[in-house]
This record gives structure tokens, sequence and C-alpha cells, in this order.
């Protein structure tokens, strides 16, 4: 079966919208994910409008985080989106196979956050930011997908929702969505929020038997911080998933950057982590008892020592890597793991290193980089546009 040019492979998966396949693109050769809205919502002209809405939303955006669209248009009475294709595991899977260390789960953050920080910039906001929507791939790096709720802020279009109609995953909405009040870019951070208090402790912070225990669990609730239920996570990566879940919009992080920027802080903290306190046996003291008498009687030999070697500790030679960008504030990633923004100055083991760069509106740059012993070992990296202006 056909939907304009595109081929049918398989089925991928469903969605309350549509349906997404695996299809084939014979005029370029390549493999796409082609979303094609159900059936049953043609009828609806607001669903019609909604889904061409997802297309045009995403099509303005230009991000090494976010999903690509590559076409749009309309067959066999419904509409169809041409995406790019993603390798990778929702978080949402991901929560349910294995804990996240806390590297990650930070740089998941950073990244969510920062991501969802320019598309606010772009006046798009995404409205139903949940772990399903967030594809992890093997490199580290996320893609934010299906903005198909996406609200652009458009002057001329100033009424986005009718009246009872809620949009959004009900378990990560802010207090502002569930009442139906105006939103901005700070109800996704909202959602940022609680999906970080999910991976930091394992439950949701807000919850309840049916939708209206729900909602009013977010507009009222205060759940506890993360640090009391999971005392490894450090302090200030607590307090600042508290504060993106802050009922009233203004005392949250005023941007996605902001927010990026106290997450990155938090890795400083995070390197000191508690370790748990190895209990006493009750043999410990008779055995130092023995051992002080132990050590009286060999005195002698303490009076005449022997000079022995020193066990020797094998040290791990380090280099420094200094990164510089054009244009600067490139998010780096050192062998999988996020690092901050350039510029940069990282001391490494010397060796090989995976170096990989992203920036928005520029194309990714990845290379293996030899660390040296001696010195400093520079990295001056030109970003090419992905557009040109």
């Amino acid at each position: 079966m056909r939907y304009g040019r595109y081929e049918i492979v398989e089925e991928l998966g469903k969605g309350s919208m549509g349906v997404v396949y695996r299809a084939y693109d014979p005029q370029i050769d390549r493999h796409v994910a082609l979303k094609i809205l159900r059936e049953d919502r043609v009828t609806s002209e607001a669903f019609v409008q909604r889904f061409l809405k997802e297309a045009k939303a995403i099509g303005r955006l230009s991000h090494p985080n976010i999903v690509t669209v590559y076409d749009v248009g309309q067959d066999h009475g419904t509409i169809y989106i041409a995406m790019e294709l993603l390798e990778g595991t929702p978080l949402n899977k991901r929560i349910q196979e294995k804990k996240l260390a806390l590297p990650e789960i930070v740089s998941i953050g950073i990244q969510m956050a920062e991501t969802l920080g320019y598309a606010h910039q772009k006046g798009i906001i995404h409205r139903d930011v949940k772990p399903s929507n967030i594809l992890l791939q093997s490199n580290g790096q996320i893609k934010i997908t299906d903005f198909g709720i996406a609200h652009i802020e458009d002057p001329s279009s100033s009424i986005q929702t009718q009246a009872g109609e809620i949009l959004g995953t009900p378990a990560y909405m802010s207090p502002e969505q569930v009442l139906s009040r105006p939103v901005d870019g700070r109800s996704d951070l909202f959602s940022v929020g609680i999906i970080l208090y999910e991976l930091s402790t394992g439950k949701r912070p807000f919850g309840g038997e049916n939708i209206a225990a729900l909602f009013h669990s977010i507009t009222h609730h205060h759940p506890p911080e993360p640090v009391q239920i999971n005392p490894d996570i450090p302090k200030k990566l607590s307090q600042t998933i508290m504060r993106c879940l802050r009922k009233e919009p203004e005392e949250r992080f005023e941007t996605g950057q902001a927010l990026a920027q106290a997450l990155s802080e938090t890795l400083e903290e995070g390197k000191g982590i508690p370790q748990k306190k190895e209990k006493r046996s009750p043999l410990l003291i008779p055995l130092i008892v023995l051992i002080v008498f132990g050590l009286g009687a060999m005195g002698y030999f303490f009076l005449f020592p022997k000079v022995t070697q020193p066990p020797l500790v094998e040290k791990v030679p380090m280099g420094l890597l200094k990164i510089d960008t054009q244009p600067e504030g490139a998010q780096v990633f050192i062998d999988g793991a996020f690092k901050g923004k350039a510029p940069l100055r990282l001391p490494l083991p010397v060796g090989k290193h995976e170096v990989r760069m992203t920036h928005p509106d520029y194309h990714e740059w990845e290379a293996q980089v030899q660390i040296g012993e001696e010195g400093e070992t520079p990295l001056q990296v030109r970003l090419i546009p992905i557009r040109e202006k």
C-alpha cells in the first residue's frame, strides 16, 4: 500500500492521533517513519487541523534532539507526515528495564531542558512531554518526538483549545493545563520535573485512583523532596527538581536554558555521593587488643626495621582537552557522557576518546580524538549550519 510516494513496510505503533508505519521512499532510497491520521478522526476537522499543525510545528524546528520532518501530504482521504526514522528505546521502556545512573539522569534532563528551551524560543510549546515521547539512542543522545499537540504562539490563532477539551497526558500535566489556564514554556518544564522526579526516585510525584484525584494531586499536593526518598542523589539535584514542580509558573525556571544550567551544576555535587558505612564486626575489638600486644612483642623489629619497597600504585596518566567551537555553546559529549558546553577544558585519561558535539541549527560533529600526556590538546571545531541563512 502507498501513501503518496511512500510504500508501507510495517506498522511501528499506534497513538491517539494516528498510526506510525515504517515506509520506503523510492525517490531518495531511504526508509522513513510515516504517521497517518486515524481514519476515524478524519471526520473531525479539529483533529485534521491539529495533525497538520504537527507537521508545521516540527518543520519549523531544526535541532539535533528533535525528530526531523521530511514531508507532509494527503492521500486515501487522510493526511500523512514523513519523518526521520528513529532507532532507540522510549524512556518509559528503559525505566522498566533498569534503574538509570545519576550521570545519565542528569544528561537526559539537560538535553530535555535545552531542546524544549530551543522550541520555546521558536514560539512552540510541546504540551505533552512524557517518557514515551523521549527516545534514548545508543550514544546517549535523546530525541523528543510527537509535537502533535504543540501550541504555536500565533496572534491570529489565540484560542488553541476548546472549552472542556484537555490536551496532554494527565500524569505529566502542569497545574495550568489541568485548570485550562493559558500555558507557556514553563508548563513543559513542569513536565520535565515530573520525569526527573520519577527517574530519581522510582515513583511519580503525583497520583490518584481516578482522573479527578490525579488532577487534585497535581494542583494541590506537595510531594516529598526526591532526596528524602533516595538519599543517594545530590541535594542540589533534588532542589532543582522541586523548583520545576512549583505550582505557580513564575516560581519555576524561566527558561529551559536556565534549567539546563542548574542541572549541569548538580554534576559537580554528584561526584561526592556518600558511600554506605560498613558495620563493624563484634570480633573487631578483641582483634585490636591482640594487635596491640603483638606490636609490643615486635618492638625489636621496629627498632631495626628492614628497608622495604612500598607497593607500587599504578597512576593513570591524564591529559587536558581544550575545546572551542564556532559558534560557542555546543553541547559536548565525551564517550557518550555529557560534559558541558563549549568552550571547555577537560582533564581526560591519555588515549583515544569519542567526542561528539551538537548545537541547534547546526550539523552534529563527531570524531575520535587522541589525548596526549604532555601539555594541552587543542580542539577547534567550526560547526556547519543545517540551513544556509
